[in-house]
């Protein structure tokens, strides 16, 4: 069997979006034996790393559909599968899944969220556009109907599709509103990845941090304030950039060192080293908690908060308001005496996280069972 799996722009420097491949590749492999795997993406070393066949990342960057239409036709199923695709860049995924079912190919959605901001870029109007439909009172007429619009295209494509399992409930909730209230619901498939075993934790409490350039925060000074107040309290902060460019040039403005690894098993490894980790990066507080970390969230929507709420915890601020006084005094709390085995002992942390690992890793399987029953059929 032949699949073809795409729809988001894989090899493009997002640690999130290579953690979430590399585990469906693995649990499809794993599942369907002598399955034949192609990857879209931009980086031709995930053929060897993976073990899969490679082709351009169709939808992004400047290469768009062409040839999409001749590829899906030598596969036996295309699969969108993973990340925010249905709220960040859902032009690009339907757009895939209309071109394959023309192709007369079955299509599968598969782990994809949905954040309740659908993407300023493509859902908000600004520059020339805004200032004359502003004029004229009709800014937020236009943006209903952009929505409208994305509403229309979800009830057409998503019920030609054999199957679609979106991430979180929420997700499912929030595209049962946009016109399609038959999604299954899964998990992130990122929370199979596991790292190499680490040496000890370091002696001094560890803070591992990363600020997205992707709706950048706002008060960036807030977030220098909270650098020193950690450093100063004799704490370590280790930069774990999930973009390896843009938020480690970010991190290491703001003077944090950074990582020297890019793959998601060094991420993995990076914040099993740490005492607590603070992040704007979903993915981030996913591998985090993959490794027995605790984690923070600065939202950036909804899917943050969507992730914390499986264990009883909502977002410390949001990139456009946060109190970083008050998350200083959190992630101080946090990192005092966290090493000491009473400290540890007396958090409730290992247990609220093995409930909801159980919950999540339960889900998971139930939904991939059905996946896979559906692909192989």
């Amino acid at each position: 069997m032949k699949i073809l799996l795409g729809g988001i722009p894989l090899g493009c420097d997002n640690i999130g979006d290579e953690a979430i491949i590399a585990c469906v590749v693995k649990m499809l492999k794993e599942s369907i034996p002598g399955v034949e795997l192609t990857v879209a993406t931009a980086d031709p070393a995930t053929a060897a790393n993976l073990g899969v066949n490679v082709v351009p990342v169709f939808g992004f960057l400047d290469i768009g559909f062409h040839g999409f239409a001749d590829e899906v036709r030598r596969h036996d199923a295309y699969v969108w599968c993973g990340a925010t695709g249905l709220s960040d860049y859902p032009h690009v995924g339907l757009g895939l899944l209309e071109i394959a079912q023309k192709a007369g190919v079955p299509t599968f959605v598969w782990g994809v969220g949905m954040d309740d901001e659908l993407n300023p870029v493509f859902f908000k109007v600004a520059g020339k556009r805004r200032f004359l439909l502003r004029c004229f009172g009709l800014v937020g007429w236009y943006e209903r109907h952009l929505r409208a619009r994305l509403a229309r295209r979800i009830a057409r494509v998503l019920p030609r599709c054999r199957g679609v399992w979106l991430r979180d409930p929420q997700s499912a909730a929030m595209l049962a509103s946009m016109g399609f209230p038959n999604a299954g619901i899964a998990a992130d498939t990122a929370i199979l990845l596991t790292g190499r075993a680490v040496a000890p934790r370091p002696p001094q409490p560890t803070l591992g941090l990363c600020i997205s350039t992707q709706r950048q925060v706002v008060d960036l000074d807030g977030v220098r304030r909270m650098i020193a107040a950690v450093q100063a309290s004799g704490a370590r902060i280790l930069g774990i950039p999930m973009n390896i460019k843009t938020d480690r040039a970010l991190l290491e403005k703001l003077g944090v060192a950074c990582i020297p690894g890019t793959t998601p098993e060094a991420v993995v490894e990076a914040a099993a080293e740490c005492d607590v980790v603070l992040s704007s990066r979903l993915h981030l507080l996913i591998l985090a908690a993959n490794a027995g970390t605790p984690g923070l969230g600065i939202a950036r929507g909804s899917k943050l908060a969507n992730w914390l709420s499986n264990f009883n915890q909502t977002v410390v601020g949001s990139v456009y308001d946060c109190d970083w006084d008050k998350v200083t005094e959190k992630v101080l709390a946090m990192l005092k005496g966290w090493g000491e085995p009473s400290r540890r002992a007396a958090s409730d942390w290992p247990t609220v996280r093995a409930a909801a690992y159980e919950r999540l890793t339960n889900r998971l399987e139930k939904a991939r069972s059905e996946f896979i029953a559906r692909l192989t059929s």
